[in-house]
């Protein structure tokens, strides 16, 4: 066949191979180059770890890949939940890392609590910085998750697929509520198109970063005379029976001091903290100042607010009541109401059983549904200057804040017009953490946080920038700043009971902030007064601090520190003739502060009897000052827990150690911290004796051992510390890939 006649036969194919070949040259080419750009980005190396190890692209696409393989395991909720039963408390380490890789606003508010309070119930030496340090990323999860995971494979920890397989078979009808092994992972399969090997593989990974945490925070060794002292001051139990001899009774009678004894003394101690005990400060004496902050308020009292809300009705009652009858109105009951021990069943509580609880809740809430109203607009008011400002409010320096900020006076008296009723306002003096929270009405004041997690307002306040003393977490709220509105708050008594009368809600703005400093001279004073409510007007300008008044009133307990002495001796002969309550209730009726007794009730001398009492170790004061890193009222739980502390050891210490007791009872000693002397009736040591230690000791290791473990969780896992522990760093920070696989930093934070 000659070639003519060939393309004439096949003249259709040709063209077609023609057109195919035109295409691709137009389309193709660009298309392919196209693809090989997509691979080539792929390949994209955009940052290193460890010795120069490369991530790319192609790795953060599969580790976000991995992390969504997780999630649908529910492998955040199978982290939150793991425990160590030996010690009944959920495992820190995981709880942590499933924070670290799984944090979203739904759970973490909530269990950010949980978190918080696993720490103060185990004694972890942990504080909320810490906790709030792993919701503070500086990059994606998916990053995190990538150095980790390779970490690990670096220390060459694995857990095997056969291990992983049976704790998902175990653990997925408990998180999921009743779905078992094969469904979840075969819904997993059919939607991603995994195999099994891969999914499980994927979990291996997570479980062998969570086995390698607990390895290298459980690296330290225990000593044997560790356990020995621990064991010990935990299980070693004093009774004690004493009558306290404070100084402060007889300082009124005690003359006044001189000019260059006030002067001396202030300078000697005017650079301590009152009750900074230290050898060069045995009585704890001290003039310098905390941080203080000055407010400013509008509040109203809810018993005010409750006469111009109208009455919940019993039809509203009603509509509430077949509402939520079977969520809230349902209890379980004895079968047979003769036999507590039957089996139960629910019942549902009739509306006449609950009608008083339902109208009292309903109008509880119409109340505080119109307090808030009240102080929303009282906040419109004091910020309206505020909405014509084209600058950002972070621009805005303190000064122009001032200047921008409402009229509180202007604006209660504005709102007790339209309402009709008292919306009062006013500032306080200087108050310090410890002025704010033991008033009756500022320290009752809470903010809801995400979660409904309750903030202080001692906490809020003196998380100013100006002072830097307050931790405030992701979930807590904004750092506030001088002159911006900080509510409205709540009562949290009125919420914790249900009552209405005599709780207020506020809104508050700090006007002034002053950082802990040494007073500018002995005659420095100021006032400390507090919220103040229309009805005692008297009350205002009444509280004043004077740091003279102070310096006197310490020499004069210093002086009276004799005194006290002699009359503990008096009493022990006293005692000794008459008997130890007789001469109690005779002390009383002589030497008792009739102010003391007629205000509370409590007598200026009593026999005090405590049973078991324990020593407090010092790791237990160096936990609790973790533990309260951050609190504006840290200083006063460390300063009670130390005198506490001194006081048992120093009882402790009069009893040898072939005794159980003191050979010389009764007998006085001496305090200086309290400023006080004890008269010892009994004091009696239950000892731990060699089988009993033998028997605890091995659980006391490993208790030991595990909580030094779990406190270091927050460190192991704080994202800081593993992007430098990885030695993670990006090719450039000008040049950062623009690929949208790769999230920019402030993806990672919440």
């Amino acid at each position: 066949m000659s070639l003519v006649r060939w393309f004439r036969k096949n003249n259709k194919k040709i063209m077609a191979v023609v057109v195919i070949v035109i295409m691709v040259g137009f389309i193709g080419g660009s298309y392919i180059q196209q693809l090989g750009q997509r691979a080539a980005g792929r390949r994209q190396v955009v940052a290193y770890f460890a010795d120069d190890q490369p991530i790319t692209n192609y790795d953060l696409a599969l580790a976000r890949r991995d992390l969504e393989i997780l999630k649908m395991l529910s492998a955040d909720n199978i982290l939150r939940s793991l425990s160590v039963p030996i010690f009944r408390t959920r495992d820190l380490h995981a709880a942590v890392l499933g924070e670290l890789l799984f944090a979203d606003q739904t759970t973490s508010p909530a269990f950010v609590n949980q978190i918080k309070e696993i720490v103060k119930t185990n004694q972890y030496a942990v504080s909320d910085k810490q906790i709030n340090d792993i919701y503070n990323r500086a990059m994606s999860a998916d990053v995190y998750w990538l150095l980790l995971k390779n970490e690990v494979r670096r220390a060459g920890v694995k857990i095997s697929n056969n291990f992983s397989g049976n704790q998902l078979a175990r653990t997925i009808p408990y998180i999921t509520g009743g779905a078992t092994y094969q469904q979840l992972i075969g819904s997993i399969v059919n939607r991603q198109g995994l195999s099994e090997k891969d999914i499980l593989t994927t979990f291996s990974e997570l479980m062998a970063v969570l086995s390698y945490a607990k390895m290298v925070c459980a690296a330290e060794d225990i000593t044997a005379s560790q356990i020995m002292h621990n064991v010990k001051w935990e299980n070693e139990r004093m009774d004690v029976e004493f009558v306290q001899f404070d100084s402060a009774v007889f300082a009124e009678n005690q003359l006044e001091p001189t000019q260059d004894q006030i002067s001396a003394h202030f300078d000697q101690y005017k650079k301590y903290f009152p009750a900074e005990v230290t050898e060069q400060n045995p009585y704890g004496f001290g003039y310098k100042l905390h941080d203080r902050v000055r407010l400013e308020y509008i509040a109203v009292e809810l018993d005010d607010v409750s006469a111009i809300v109208t009455r919940p009705t019993n039809d509203e009652a009603q509509e509430y009541y077949q509402k939520y009858r079977d969520q809230l109105f349902t209890e379980q009951v004895p079968l047979d109401p003769n036999d507590p021990n039957s089996m139960t069943i629910d019942r549902t509580r009739t509306y006449a059983e609950v009608a008083g609880t339902i109208l009292k809740g309903l109008l509880h809430r119409k109340v505080n549904f119109k307090a808030d109203r009240i102080l929303q607009d009282a906040k419109t008011l004091s910020e309206a200057a505020l909405l014509d400002v084209d600058t950002e409010f972070a621009a805005l320096s303190s000064e122009q804040f001032k200047q921008l900020a409402g009229d509180y006076e202007a604006a209660a008296d504005q709102l007790s017009q339209k309402y009709k009723i008292s919306v009062y306002a006013g500032k306080t003096g200087w108050l310090g953490a410890a002025d704010i929270q033991t008033d009756e009405n500022l320290g009752a004041l809470y903010i809801a946080g995400y979660g409904y997690n309750p903030v202080p307002l001692t906490r809020i306040v003196f998380a100013l920038d100006e002072l830097g003393v307050s931790e405030l977490g992701p979930f807590d709220i904004q750092k506030p700043r001088l002159y911006q509105n900080i509510g409205p708050l709540v009562d949290i008594s009125g919420q914790m009971t249900g009552e209405i009368a005599g709780q207020i809600m506020a809104l508050v703005r700090v006007i002034q902030a002053e950082k802990a400093a040494e007073p500018e001279s002995i005659d420095q004073s100021f006032s400390i007064d507090t919220l103040v409510l229309e009805h005692a007007p008297d009350q205002t300008g009444q509280n004043v601090y004077s740091v003279r008044e102070k310096v006197v009133e310490d020499l004069k307990k210093l002086a009276a520190m004799d005194t006290a002495r002699s009359k503990a001796d008096e009493f022990l002969d006293l005692a000794a003739k008459d008997g130890w309550h007789s001469a109690v209730d005779k002390f009383n009726e002589l030497y008792g502060r009739l102010d003391t007794e007629a205000q509370t009730g409590a007598r200026t001398f009593k026999l005090q009897n405590f049973a078991n009492l324990r020593r407090i170790p010092h790791t237990a004061l160096k936990t609790l000052a973790v533990q309260t890193e951050g609190d504006p009222l840290a200083h006063l739980l460390l300063n009670e827990r130390k005198r506490e502390s001194l006081l048992r050891d120093r009882i402790y210490s009069l009893i040898p150690q072939d005794s159980n007791t003191p050979g010389n009872l009764p007998l006085v000693l001496e305090l200086k911290p309290n400023m006080s002397h004890y008269c010892l009736k009994d004091v009696l040591v239950k000892r731990l004796y060699r089988q009993d230690y033998e028997t605890v000791k091995a659980m006391r290791g490993y208790k030991q051992e595990f909580v030094q473990s779990q406190s270091l969780a927050p460190v192991h896992f704080n994202p800081e510390n593993v992007l430098k522990r990885t030695n993670f760093r990006f090719i450039s920070r000008d040049d950062r890939p623009a690929d949208s696989n790769v999230p920019p930093e402030s993806k990672g934070k919440l």
